[in-house]
């Protein structure tokens, strides 16, 4: 009797349905415009030996999810690379999430740049760590608004500033680092392309892991949707901010 191989259908229709939205959408299925940004990362002590000492060089994205014009509320975005130690890219993607843990795996509108308090929606495990959840929160005085014109006039006249941390399910908050943003320069190298599944150190993980599954196939899809992005050659899309 030939034995049955089971296949799990799901990341493949997840696969599809973001690759058609994408395409209906000419962009990324979620955050489909954003303002390109550079700048630098510095960890804290107990932090250095993932990310490694002194400022690490950065390149960020700040989005809106759904695309809403103008100021109108959306759940915002912050992508950023991180070169860690050993000068690999380390990726994060946060959007505007509830921040106590009864609410951290809730998705939240924002109404501001300068009010935005962002997470990873889902944890980590760093090491032997029970999971962990990354939060950041803006540096005072970013826009008030959610517009990516204003944002996008703001930051090339003033550094946005992030603090970034980790908390637990049952602890308090504990400081990762601080990330220092510009404007990114027109010659300066900059990608749209920001996978958390797959960039990041071997002691790393993200939890839990089916679900990391089907968030990569949604990242997957969007990307060959759009038709911009292979990850044999690491091709991406250059688009202007909005």
């Amino acid at each position: 009797m030939t034995d049955r191989i089971s296949v799990n259908p799901l990341p493949a229709l997840v696969r599809g349905a973001f690759d058609t939205g994408a395409r209906l959408r000419h962009a990324r299925f979620f955050h489909p415009r954003g303002v390109r940004l550079s700048g630098r990362f510095h960890a804290e002590p107990e932090f250095e030996p993932l990310f490694g000492a002194g400022e690490r060089a950065t390149l960020a994205r700040l989005s809106k999810g759904v695309g809403t014009p103008g100021g109108v509320p959306d759940v915002l975005g912050l992508a950023f690379r991180v070169l860690d130690r050993d000068e690999k890219p380390w990726d994060f993607a946060l959007a505007t999430t509830g921040q106590s843990a009864a609410v951290r795996l809730t998705l939240t509108l924002a109404r501001g740049w300068d009010s935005a308090r962002f997470g990873s929606l889902l944890p980590y495990r760093w090491g032997d760590s029970g999971p962990l959840w990354v939060l950041a929160e803006p540096d005072p005085g970013q826009p008030t608004s959610t517009s990516l014109t204003s944002l996008a006039r703001y930051v090339h006249e003033h550094q946005v500033g992030f603090t970034v941390s980790v908390a637990g399910l049952g602890s308090g908050r504990r400081k990762v680092g601080h990330l220092l943003l510009r404007a990114a320069d027109p010659g300066e190298h900059r990608t749209d392309f920001y996978d958390p599944v797959l960039n990041h150190p071997a002691e790393v993980a993200l939890l839990p892991r089916q679900v990391q599954r089907l968030r990569e196939s949604a990242y997957d899809g969007s990307r060959r949707g759009r038709g911009v992005e292979d990850r044999e050659t690491g091709r991406v899309e250059v688009n202007p901010p909005r």
